[in-house]
């Protein structure tokens, strides 16, 4: 059994912008047109990741727990301008699909707590990076220079190497997040540890042999700059920050890093 979890966002946005560019009548492309690019790129992810149930689309809901956490950078501190059918796709995936949205959280944080709460059934669908930290089964499309990546199976720990040109890391995992930790996320204004980029944050977690092991090394690197009071807060703000959430309270509040759930 394989049930996609589909990044929405993404696709309204990319559907949203890709008719815009290629829309050669005047003014705004039609919204059928849009509609069919949307649903033509939904039924190409389900046939390539095989998938058996049909698929859930996740959305990203009002505020964002993580505002609160930022203290050092504002998190998402950037601009963002919108395609014109942004809300007529936002309501047409409420229409026709079954999804998910909820407020103070990210479409990310809602596919990792589907995808962790049912092992082995889902696959994660997104070409955002950042959710492969996240273990089970990932796709992610191609898109322009962008190569498209798996259906590949994720373990808890997984890798990370360091890309050809030398300016960013690529991973999966546990590890991938701990380099998140040192480089920081400068998508999301997430700063990471001053000073530290993708060839100096591969070469401190280079020979990891467990999740302890690197987590340990990246706290050693916060220790060197902040100072043995100050590097655990400084490490915890970023790890929250980048972390997908994983369970909920029963409250409904998010459990953060370092925060240790309880049944």
């Amino acid at each position: 059994m394989r049930q996609p979890l589909i990044d929405s966002d993404v696709l309204i946005y990319e559907c949203g912008f890709g008719c815009e560019a290629h829309w050669e009548g005047e003014g705004y492309p039609p919204f059928d047109y849009v509609m069919d690019m949307l649903d033509n790129k939904i039924a190409n992810i389900c046939a390539v990741v095989d998938a058996t149930l049909s698929p859930i689309l996740f959305l990203t809901g009002k505020g964002n727990f993580r505002y609160d956490i930022a203290k050092k950078t504002p998190y998402k501190e950037r601009p963002s301008n919108k395609p014109f059918h942004y809300a007529n796709l936002k309501a047409y995936i409420k229409a026709k699909y079954e999804y998910r949205e909820s407020v103070g959280m990210e479409a990310d944080d809602l596919m990792a707590i589907e995808q962790t709460s049912r092992p082995g059934e889902t696959i994660i669908c997104t070409r955002d990076k950042d959710l492969r930290a996240v273990p089970g089964w990932h796709y992610g499309w191609e898109v322009g220079n962008q190569p498209s990546f798996g259906p590949e199976l994720v373990s808890e720990f997984g890798s990370i190497r360091i890309s050809n040109d030398r300016k960013s890391i690529k991973g999966v995992g546990f590890m991938f997040f701990c380099s998140q930790l040192l480089t920081g996320d400068k998508v999301d204004t997430i700063p990471g540890l001053d000073g530290t980029g993708p060839v100096k944050a591969f070469k401190i977690l280079e020979g990891s042999v467990d999740a302890k092991d690197a987590l340990k090394r990246v706290y050693g690197a916060y220790r060197a700059l902040y100072g043995p009071f100050n590097a655990y807060r400084e490490m915890l703000e970023q790890g929250r920050l980048l972390w997908m959430t994983r369970k909920l309270k029963p409250d409904g509040t998010p459990y953060l890093w370092g925060q240790k759930e309880r049944d």
